[in-house]
């Protein structure tokens, strides 16, 4: 099945100070770097069918990307409106991936743990899903978090004109939504405020620091 991958990284970050999260070092990459390395490992989707969306700090971004191996980068698209909801940043990532995927996987780029074999373990899933069901959103002790992994028809609703955001997408065929039960912290682990930071420092010590 033709998979497409959607890399959000436009936030602004302001409850960690204003800072480009992507960019927070994480045993001795970068958090972007850490994640496109261990993606690489996604043989199931092409390069091609791979995109990072920036927005706020997106030069600085840029110029940290433009260090890395080349085939390790995805393209780069910027939402020229970036908001702290990610709505307005994924329509940006749908809307550049090729088209005819059948479904698209959506990771946070902040994310300081997820890796191949994650990802991988939610196609997995959402292959064996039930008839009906579109939008697959991995739930770890009744918290919600990344990938999402959509179907086709969900991604040009996305897009189409009037499109609702995704949130409210789900909100409004919640029969379509699967909620993956999974006991997987990885899934649930972002970088947000500067607690979560003290939590990843507290569980890698000497690992962490800003770029």
């Amino acid at each position: 099945m033709s998979t497409g991958l959607v890399i959000l990284a436009a936030g602004a970050g302001r409850r960690m100070g204003g800072i480009a999260k992507c960019l927070i070092e994480f045993q001795g990459r970068s958090l972007i770097a850490r994640l496109l390395q261990q993606l690489q490992d996604l043989h199931e989707v092409p390069n091609e069918q791979r995109v990072i969306v920036l927005g706020h700090h997106a030069a600085q971004i840029q110029a940290h990307l433009a260090q890395l191996p080349t085939p390790s980068v995805p393209r780069c698209v910027l939402n020229p409106q970036p908001q702290e909801d990610t709505a307005s940043s994924l329509r940006v990532g749908l809307a550049a991936l090729p088209p005819g995927l059948q479904q698209v996987v959506v990771l946070l780029a902040d994310q300081p743990l997820i890796d191949a074999h994650d990802v991988r373990a939610a196609l997995q899933a959402y292959a064996q899903r039930a008839p009906g069901i579109q939008v697959q959103v991995p739930q770890v002790q009744g918290q919600p978090g990344h990938p999402v992994i959509l179907d086709a028809a969900v991604c040009a609703q996305l897009l189409g004109p009037d499109a609702p955001p995704l949130r409210q997408w789900r909100a409004e065929h919640p029969q379509a939504v699967r909620l993956w039960d999974v006991n997987n912290p990885h899934y649930t682990f972002d970088l947000d405020t500067p607690q979560d930071l003290q939590a990843l420092e507290a569980a890698a010590p000497l690992s962490v620091r800003r770029l």
